[in-house]
C-alpha cells in the first residue's frame, strides 16, 4: 500500500512540474525594454510627465480607464524621453498587449482613420520587438487640457 501512494505522489509531482513547465508566461533571462519621447502639440519634450505601464486597465462607465495593476511607473526626463525595462514574455503568451496610462489632465493624441482621437491610453504589443529585445514606441504628442 505505501509503495503504491509512493508512486501516486512521485506521478503526481511529475505531472506538476511538467505542466509549470508548460505554462511558463516569462523567458528566462530576457527583457523588454519600451522607450520613447513624450511631445506636447507644439513639438516640444515634456519633461516630469508620469507614465504608468500597465496590462490590465478597468474601462468603467462614466470615468476615465484606471489601471488595477501597475507593472512600472516612471517620469519622462527633460528631454521628454522614458525608458523601462520588464521581464520578457513569451511568444505564446495569451496576454501581450500592454498599456501606457497618463494621468490627467494630459492625453495622447493618437490618429485613426485619419482623425485625431485623444486617449489617456496608448495601447501596443510585444509583437513589434527589435532583436535585441527593445521595442521602440517613437515619438507621442499629448494634449493638455
Amino acid at each position: 500500500m505505501r509503495k503504491i501512494c509512493s508512486q501516486g505522489i512521485t506521478f503526481l509531482l511529475l505531472v506538476l512540474l511538467l505542466s509549470l513547465g508548460a505554462c511558463q508566461e516569462f523567458i528566462h533571462n530576457s527583457f523588454d525594454t519600451f522607450t520613447g519621447k513624450i511631445v506636447d502639440v507644439e513639438g516640444k519634450p515634456v519633461a516630469d510627465l508620469e507614465l504608468i505601464l500597465t496590462q490590465d486597465l478597468d474601462f468603467g462607465v462614466a470615468q476615465p480607464p484606471v489601471a488595477k495593476s501597475i507593472i512600472y511607473s516612471i517620469k519622462t526626463t527633460n528631454r521628454g524621453e522614458f525608458r523601462m525595462v520588464v521581464p520578457a514574455r513569451t511568444n505564446i503568451s495569451f496576454n501581450t498587449e500592454y498599456f501606457l496610462l497618463l494621468s490627467s489632465p494630459v492625453q495622447f493624441e493618437l490618429e485613426e482613420s485619419g482623425m485625431s482621437v485623444l486617449y489617456r491610453y496608448y495601447s501596443f504589443s510585444t509583437a513589434d520587438r527589435a532583436a535585441d529585445g527593445t521595442i521602440n514606441l517613437g515619438t507621442l504628442k499629448i494634449v493638455r487640457q
